[in-house]
């Protein structure tokens, strides 16, 4: 017994010795309070499965966080234990791959001590640990041979994981378990038992399909999965009897569009864009900060995830990939338009985990049921998928009205199998500058957009000679999709998907896409470049006195922190004079020297590309720019009169930018907060029942003023649009001919008054307060399209009116009276 207890000693040393070599481990939740490990009770480490490998890599970070290892003994109340592990696997012997369930004796002589003492408890530790972290995929060869996936090895296999894949060996330490409240709740000892081993058995399969990803079958098994599943065979079987053809040749074209459609996810291209992105951020970018991944990693043990970003780049959906898959979670499935299947890089894509979507499925219902019912598999086969719910590329910098079409493809799937609950991850990412940022001004001043291609994307490769700051990625709060019907829809579960949805669904779904966007928007960073922008790009010249620069960040620090747009938004620097310096080390802006102070200056065409990243969290300071906006120039209004005007010129903005307070009380709490702290910095004076902006000509006049910039374009934009309404009169213009021509004007108007942002004249933005207000009934529709209005209009023109400057007021009225 001696002999064998120091042969297992010296094997061991031996094998970490080994181990030491040729691994290299990362640490999934490292916090050394994460376990949150009671020293005082006994513990016992549960691996997934039997192997010598695992043990040893675990008695190896065991001994480096400073935690008992699982070498050790076990003493007990009324034994010991030789080891303080078990496995809930084992592989058969001799033959085969399979793996069974193992009847581990030392959980039973666990429980069993646990039932015959009361006032004792046994903490379960769950270790999960990953080589290589490769979904299975039975066609490649490499894989059967030296991957880990969800089929147990034998030794030799093993081995090779070992050598090749030992560089990429994750190991996650869970939260142990009280085996003390399974042995109560159970009614013997042999019941605590199984149940113990069936939940640690659900623990590792959650874990597992978080981190690698479920079992991935060959793409044309899924495809003829997808052929042969009822939804698409009826299809088939209608189109075959409306086009008289047979049903064969429709079986064809189903197989065909699925082929389109379909990812080939492999993971040697996953690893090669890992190190070839690795390569490209380092290029391109200074740095990628995340904010908020535990939140993910949490959600993801338990939820299909899928991931609704803004869309702000091409690079969007690389860097959400890479920075999950550096996270020790698998990337997901990225619904891409069909115009990214290009050659060679549509092969790329797709092997990335990219499918391909047409731009439009109306014409073609046989393609929109596999494409739906592809949607389906991925969702209830636990495949982590990614879509862009804004439908494409915002050209302005701010988030888009969300498009229904793939929330609707979501919502049906759960309402069809809703076994396994989803979780929509909104997740913001925030660019310093960005790489199509000259495309995209060209565009807004009407260009034409230029198709993608393989020569355009070579051409492009130049920009790895230019460097573009660094990129926030924040994850916001999660929206889970069952609790949202339950709300939304109460009687989702019943609705009939053979039949146009109800009403109520329609609504529920297009709620779920404004909660979706308001929560992406809830996520936003502001960093030093949205900060910078915020100020410079509120003055003529674009500059500004050094000094006030310096205050005018300050405010807008001390307002993020006071009175924060949300509990998920972040701030990436909190030192005003060290984003004046980020700015100027990275030539977003420039110093003038000058003996009476020094100023600071961005050229015009950095100024039209930080226009673009002071938009993506412009919505920030929305709520506090309208305060100031009401009361500046010194104007002096009542409380009450105050409160209403806020009221009724928020759903203009709300509409606009995605604004999260959405009732009565919501809206008044975060204007006193907000107002509580314009007051405290000196822009607003209270005075009794009266509010006033700060004197004039004074630093705080000054920054309230600047401030107020944020709104005043808006104000500008609602104002000239209301005006072209009225001048022309009841029944004159439709909603298409008024976006028209509030267009245009807008366009003239931002040329002649150098207001250098193209989204102020764009058309989606017009067409958003143009819907908004229809929606609140201040304009009407008639049987031949012409609008009508009345005097809730009237007043809402007069309320505009009163805000803006005496000059642009006077300059609006002239442009639109040329119109009629």
């Amino acid at each position: 017994m001696n002999f064998w207890f120091g042969f297992d000693r010296l094997f061991f040393f031996f094998a970490r010795l080994f181990l030491k070599w040729c691994t290299r481990v990362t640490r999934l939740h490292e916090d050394d309070d994460s376990t949150q490990l009671d020293p005082r009770r006994p513990i016992i480490y549960v691996l997934r499965e039997a192997s010598l490998a695992d043990l040893a890599v675990l008695d190896r970070e065991t001994r480096q966080l400073g935690l008992p290892s699982p070498l050790e003994k076990c003493a007990l109340p009324d034994r010991q234990l030789r080891r303080s592990f078990f496995y809930i696997y084992k592989r058969k012997p001799l033959v085969g791959r399979e793996r069974i369930a193992g009847n581990s004796r030392r959980l039973q002589d666990v429980v069993a001590s646990l039932a015959a003492h009361p006032d004792q408890d046994v903490q379960l530790v769950p270790v999960a640990l990953f080589w290589g972290r490769r979904p299975e995929k039975e066609n490649s060869l490499w894989r059967i041979m030296f991957s880990d996936n969800w089929s147990a090895p034998g030794v030799i296999k093993k081995f090779f994981i070992i050598l090749t894949q030992g560089r990429q060996l994750f190991i996650r330490v869970s939260p142990p378990m009280s085996l003390r409240q399974l042995v109560d709740e159970s009614s013997s000892p042999e019941r605590a038992t199984r149940k113990a081993q069936r939940i640690l058995r659900v623990h590792f399969r959650r874990q597992r399909e978080a981190v690698i990803g479920p079992d991935l079958s060959h793409r044309r098994t899924l495809v003829n999965t997808l052929v042969d599943s009822a939804p698409v065979r009826e299809a088939i079987a209608r189109c075959a009897a409306e086009h008289g053809d047979s049903y064969e040749k429709h079986e064809q074209n189903a197989r065909r569009y699925a082929m389109e459609i379909a990812a080939d996810y492999s993971h040697t291209v996953i690893r090669f864009l890992e190190l070839l992105l690795d390569w490209v951020w380092n290029r391109l970018y200074s740095g990628l900060r995340v904010y908020n991944m535990q939140k993910l990693q949490d959600i993801a043990e338990n939820h299909e995830i899928v991931y609704a970003p803004c869309h702000r780049s091409h690079a969007d959906y690389l860097l959400l990939s890479f920075l999950l898959y550096r996270n020790g979670l698998v990337p997901p499935h990225i619904a891409a338009g069909i115009n990214l299947n290009l050659p060679v890089v549509g092969t790329i894509l797709r092997r990335g985990g990219a499918f391909f979507m047409r731009r439009s499925f109306k014409d073609n219902p046989l393609y929109a049921t596999v494409f739906n019912e592809y949607i389906h598999v991925m969702l209830t086969r636990g495949y982590p998928v990614e879509y862009f719910v804004e439908g494409g590329r915002s050209r302005s910098g701010r988030m888009l009205s969300p498009r229904p079409g793939m929330l609707k493809m979501t919502v049906e799937s759960f309402v069809r199998d809703s076994h396994k609950p989803i979780a929509l991850v909104p997740v913001y990412i925030g660019y310093e500058k960005l790489i199509e940022g000259q495309t995209y001004i060209g565009e807004l001043h009407g260009k034409k957009k230029q198709k993608e291609s393989v020569f355009g994307l070579l051409k492009s490769l130049s920009i790895l000679r230019s460097r573009f700051g660094q990129v926030h990625v924040n994850f916001g709060d999660p929206l889970l999709l069952k609790p949202f019907l339950d709300d939304a829809a109460p009687l989702w579960r019943d609705t009939d998907l053979s039949q146009p949805l109800p009403a109520t669904m329609k609504q529920a779904i297009t709620t779920l896409g404004l909660d979706v966007v308001t929560r992406i928007n809830a996520a936003a960073v502001a960093n030093p470049i949205n900060l910078l922008g915020l100020a410079l790009l509120a003055t003529r010249k674009h500059t500004m006195d050094e000094a006030q620069l310096r205050r005018q960040l300050e405010l807008y620090i001390t307002l993020l922190q006071q009175a924060p747009y949300s509990d998920g938004s972040a701030l990436a620097s909190n030192d005003a004079a060290a984003i004046i310096e980020y700015g100027l080390d990275n030539d977003f802006l420039h110093r003038i020297e000058h003996p009476m102070g020094n100023l600071l200056q961005v050229d015009n065409i950095t100024a039209l590309q930080m226009a673009y990243v002071r938009n993506n969290s412009l919505h920030l300071f929305v709520l506090p720019g309208l305060l100031c906006a009401l009361v500046k120039d010194a104007r002096s209004i009542h409380e009450s009169h105050f409160h209403r005007l806020v009221e009724l010129l928020y759903p203009f903005f709300q509409s606009e930018y995605f604004l999260p307070w959405n009732s009565p009380q919501a809206l008044r709490d975060a204007t006193d907060a907000t107002l509580a702290v314009l007051i405290k910095q000196g822009l607003i004076v209270k005075d009794e029942q009266f509010l006033r902006g700060a004197t004039l000509h004074s630093m705080e006049s000054d920054l309230l003023d600047h401030l107020g910039q944020t709104v005043s374009q808006a104000l500008e934009r609602y104002y000239l649009t209301i005006r072209l309404l009225v001048q022309h009169g009841v029944g004159a213009l439709s909603a298409e001919d008024l976006e028209e021509l509030a267009q245009q004007t807008a366009q003239r108007l931002s040329l002649l008054y150098e207001f250098n942002s193209p989204e102020f004249f764009d058309r989606v933005v017009l067409r958003t307060f143009i819907q908004q207000l229809q929606r609140s009934g201040m304009i009407s529709v008639d049987d031949d399209q012409r609008l009508g209005f009345d005097d809730r209009l009237l007043a809402l023109d007069d309320e505009a009116r009163r805000i803006l400057s005496p000059s642009l007021r006077q300059a609006i009225v002239r442009l639109t009276q040329r119109t009629q």
